[in-house]
């Protein structure tokens, strides 16, 4: 059920108990307190249905509305607490306590919540204040026989309870059976009783309150007394005026005759049982009228009252009288009384008391005035609506940037909210009235209880800068109807259209009692909220590039008319002409919070010559260089104007969101495509490894190791080839005429791919990068992260590469070079570089090369061996010459070339000064360093022979040997190597192995000789 409303207190009745309790919260489905699954639970339900608030007689009627409470008490005095009404989880409990002292009862009404707020009103009821005990409903009386009929009285006793005439039917059941009681409610919306529903279905028959509690009683409610008699009296009304006419779009008041309106009352009376409803009465509630006289002085018969109308709204009967004032007693010590007399559909007849009748005569001028206007609150001047065309046109009336009434607008100006105002308005709510004439010089006049006044409505044609308001309206009858013109959505939010409102007197020919000319403004629901700020995306992709060029976008008028103006992202928003648009929307050239730009931009605002709105746009320039393979954003952004004058000059601008962005999205793809290094010169390579070489002996020469990388590519360069992806329009940073290639050491020399290089003396390196891969170095094994970078020094520098392309490449004449290059002879195991070709276009940008990998290996340019001629005889002569070999005889040197007799050292004597060979030495005790095969296994001599004996083997004398610029034309003499072994038994042939240390420009090479001992002679 509907929580909101207070007169849950069922049907208008309060009901048994002094304490209620409801929820402020959003309305919910008319049902009651879910019944269970089966139709025997009727009974119970009925019986739960309200046992809210007490039987306490000094409260009249409770009702919530618009987040009000309101409690009246018996004499019509309404007590109000408000609610808030976007509150929707507080529950609220209504208590009711009274307490006496002397003659006076206090009544005290309390409404707390749940959030521990509380609201506390007393009223007070003296002993001559009348309290009539209302019969209540007591809902715990219902019950259902056996044949689900549904009684009201004592379960016990069916003979004095009341058959209701509903009769709840045999209904099939299943397993989701519901059965729940609504409201059921006449055609004018009044609840008469319950309505039963069985899976949401209603049953043929109805619970009425007329059939379980009839009408008992009417009381009525005084609102005057007779002075002199103390008597309550109803009082006729007898008033004259002047008839107003409308004259040139003015209300003026005529100078003919005096007018009199119909002698009327409209007295009231509280109906027992409050639930009653005006369809417990025959004839629409038509009442008998029965007279008399006080004093029983009888005066001579005749109908001098008329009953005109009856209403019952809230346990309240209000009756229309119409009286002939002629017919009035008149002598002062007798007074006429009249009672009611109803018929009730159930055929009785129910009587009100006798109330004396009286008649007064007045002048009156009635003057429209606003709904301020009331019983209680009579106001002033100020009420009064304008009776000139000319000063209701003046009134200013505006609404907002939100769509609410502007500060500043005139009071008299009547705001109706547009759902309101498109579903129509009564616009005799917003209409009162007052008599000008009265004593008191203002005084409400309640038009409404005078049958023969009726007040009505017409247009009134007028503009708003050339906009004729009346389009934005509708009148039928007193019903006004907004109306979006064109069909544009609130597009009449903002219009203040005018009606012309005439009070005229039937009874007069329909004279015009009171005129005014009231101007309406059609405002929004609530505080206009605008609509998410909207953006419009134009998306670009374009290939990685320098941006030399910087990329540009601008949008077309065809762009903005489609995409920007139309606003087609949000269907609640009309769209825009340009000179709307640029009208209400400004360009933001500052940054605006939320809209940020990825990337640098230039984004400004393309105006058309003399500014005229139109054909306007955002220029998008791109300014980062160069571009990476990334997502690049900007915005344009136009700001609504704060002028709230140009936003309601535009239908529903306070809607119109704040920003309105155009976001550029400019994608930049990476390269999808690859290049390959062609034309390979074929004699350079070894498969995928070159190599560099010492340069060859010769006056000009030197012992320096270098190449152009160059030379191994036909033609002296390197040439590439892209694959067929390659799309030059979308990378045109990357044609051929924009690209270099260059050499560089690769990362694959490093450590996490290589692992460990060895030196010839056993030292292990790690190899490292400079910055630019330009220069490869050899650093300590065990370093990681920054240490690797921060070791690297000209003294562990390996090789390096210069030039344009870095072609040239130098091996480099240090120490930890010259380890590493002496480890291993020319052949698969010389050291070796891994490089890199790169590929890249003016802005560093590179392009994968597909075969751009290749090992350059530094050849040792002096190689070493045994000479196979030489050899020691066992059994000869002590200090026989034979036995005593030149070093440099007993190897053979040749350098890095492979064919013979060039690469020979012998054949060739100055190649020892050139690669400057000069020492030959057997480093350490040559016991424990020269090997035998002497016990038929390899062994030291020391292993074989004895340590005694070893030492008498072998004796090796070195010399150092220095070179002249002269020529050498013999072999240099490094030493000697001589047998002393003696024999004491004859022996077969052995070896020696002999390891040697040759030292040369390029460091040592440490090789180890065979050297046959042949047989005992």
């Amino acid at each position: 059920m509907n929580k909101k409303f207070l007169n849950a207190v069922l049907f208008g009745a309060l009901l048994a108990s002094s304490t209620g309790t409801f929820t402020s919260c959003k309305d919910y489905d008319d049902d009651i307190n879910g019944l269970s699954e089966r139709v025997d639970a009727v009974e119970k339900t009925l019986a739960d249905l309200n046992t809210k608030f007490g039987a306490l007689a000094y409260v009249k009627s409770v009702s919530f509305a618009n987040g009000v409470l309101t409690v009246t008490d018996q004499s019509g005095t309404p007590t109000t607490y408000t609610i808030p009404d976007n509150d929707t989880n507080t529950t609220y409990t209504l208590d009711v306590t009274s307490s006496r002292e002397g003659n006076v009862t206090t009544v005290t009404v309390t409404l707390t919540g749940s959030d521990n707020s509380k609201i506390v009103k007393t009223f007070t009821i003296t002993d001559n204040d009348t309290v009539t005990q209302d019969t209540k409903l007591d809902p715990t009386k219902f019950w259902m026989d056996s044949e689900g009929v549904m009684w009201y009285g004592t379960k016990d006793d069916k003979e004095n309870s009341i058959k209701t005439g509903v009769a709840v039917p045999k209904q099939p059941q299943h397993d989701k059976t519901t059965v729940s009681v609504v409201q059921y409610k006449d055609e004018t919306g009044v609840v008469v009783g319950w309505e039963i529903l069985v899976d949401n279905q209603p049953l043929s028959t109805k619970l009425l309150i007329q059939d379980v509690l009839p009408i008992t009683s009417f009381e009525y409610i005084p609102t005057k007394i007779l002075a002199g008699w103390g008597e309550r009296v109803i009082v006729f009304e007898e008033n004259s005026y002047k008839q107003k006419t409308i004259v040139a779009n003015e209300v003026k008041t005529s100078a003919t005759a005096t007018l009199y309106m119909s002698n009327v009352a409209a007295p009231q009376y509280r109906v027992n049982p409050s639930s009653a409803t005006l369809a417990q009465l025959t004839e629409e509630g038509k009442a008998q009228i029965l007279k008399q006289t006080v004093e029983q002085v009888t005066r001579t018969p005749g109908v001098f009252i008329d009953w005109k109308k009856t209403t019952i709204e809230n346990g309240i009967m209000t009756v229309s009288l119409e009286a002939d004032p002629a017919l009035f007693e008149d002598e002062a010590d007798k007074l006429d009384m009249i009672a009611l007399q109803f018929e009730t559909t159930a055929k009785n007849k129910v009587t009100t008391e006798y109330v004396g009748v009286i008649n007064k005569d007045a002048e009156i001028d009635v003057v429209l005035t606003d709904k301020a206007v009331t019983a209680t609150n009579p106001g002033d001047d100020a009420n009064h609506f304008a009776i000139t065309k000319a000063d209701a046109e003046a009134q200013v009336a505006k609404i907002d940037d939100k769509n609410m009434p502007m500060t500043g607008n005139a009071a008299l100006v009547q705001n109706v909210t547009y759902s309101e105002a498109i579903a129509g308005i009564n616009l005799t709510e917003l209409v009162s009235a007052c008599n000008v004439k009265d004593a008191a010089g203002h005084k409400f006049f309640d038009y409404t209880k005078y049958p023969d006044l009726t007040l009505s409505f017409e247009a009134v044609a007028y503009k708003v800068n050339e906009t004729p308001q009346e389009r934005y309206m509708s009148l039928d009858g007193v019903t006004f109807k907004a109306v979006n013109y064109g069909n544009v959505n609130e597009s009449c939010i903002g219009k203040a259209p005018m009606v012309l409102a005439k009070l005229t007197d039937s009874h007069n020919g329909n004279a015009i009692v009171a005129a005014a000319y009231i101007k309406l403004l059609i405002v929004g629901d609530a505080a206009a909220k605008p609509e998410p700020d909207i953006t419009i995306t134009e998306n670009a992709t374009i290939g990685i590039d320098c941006n030399n060029s910087a990329y540009t976008w601008s949008t077309n008028d065809e762009f903005m008319s489609t995409q920007v103006y139309t606003f087609s992202t949000n269907e609640k928003l009309t769209a825009l002409s340009k000179e709307q648009f640029h009208t209400l929307y400004g360009y933001a050239a500052a940054p605006v919070v939320g809209f940020d730009n990825v990337g640098t931009w230039n984004v400004t605002e393309i105006l058309t010559a003399g500014d005229n709105k139109a054909n306007r746009g955002a220029k998008f320039e791109l300014t980062t260089a160069p571009l990476e393979a990334k997502t690049y954003v900007a915005y344009a952004v136009y700001e609504k104007t704060t002028d709230a004058d140009v936003i309601v000059s535009i239908a529903n601008g306070g809607m119109y969101p704040k920003y309105v962005a155009i976001k550029h999205v400019v994608k930049v793809d990476p390269i999808n495509f690859t290049a390959t290094a062609k034309e390979k010169a074929p004699n350079a390579w070894n498969g995928n490894t070159a190599s560099i070489y010492c340069q060859t002996p010769g006056t000009t020469n030197t012992t320096q190791i270098i190449g152009d990388l160059n030379e191994l590519f036909v033609g002296g360069k390197v040439q590439f080839d892209y694959s067929s992806s390659f799309d030059a329009g979308k990378f045109p940073s990357f044609v051929a005429d924009n690209m270099e290639y260059t050499f560089v050491f690769s990362e694959k020399n490093l450590k996490a791919t290589r692992g460990l290089v060895t030196g010839v003396d056993g030292t292990q390196y790690q190899l490292a990068l400079n910055a630019d891969k330009t220069e490869l170095h050899a650093v300590g094994k065990d370093l990681t992260g920054t240490a690797v970078a921060s070791a690297i020094t000209a003294d562990n520098l390996v090789a390096s590469l210069s030039d344009a392309n870095n072609n040239d490449v130098t091996f480099a004449n240090t120490a930890v070079a010259k380890n590493l290059l002496n480890k291993e002879a020319r052949g698969a195991d010389s050291f070796y570089a891994v490089m890199d070709i790169v590929y890249e276009n003016g802005c560093d940008m590179t392009v994968p090369v597909t075969n751009g990998e290749f090992n350059l290996a530094f050849i040792r340019p002096v190689n070493v061996s045994s000479d196979a001629s030489k050899f020691f005889t066992d059994g000869l002569n002590e200090g026989d010459p034979a036995n005593t070999l030149k070093l440099g005889e007993l190897v053979t040197f040749t350098d890095w070339r492979k064919d013979s007799p060039l690469n020979s050292f012998a054949a060739n004597l100055d190649y020892y000064r050139y690669y400057g060979v000069t020492k030959i030495e057997c480093k350490g005790n040559i016991a424990d360093v020269v090997e035998t095969d002497w016990t038929g296994t390899r062994k030291t001599l020391k292993e074989a022979f004895g340590a005694e004996l070893a030492s008498q083997i072998i004796t090796i004398t070195s010399k150092n040997v220095t070179y002249t610029t002269a020529e050498v034309t013999a072999v240099p003499d490094f030493g000697t190597a001589s047998y002393i072994k003696s024999s004491r038994v004859e022996i077969k042939d052995y070896k020696l192995y002999i390891p040697l240390t040759i030292t040369y420009t390029w460091g040592t090479i440490e090789e180890t000789i065979e050297v046959q001992v042949k047989a005992t002679k």
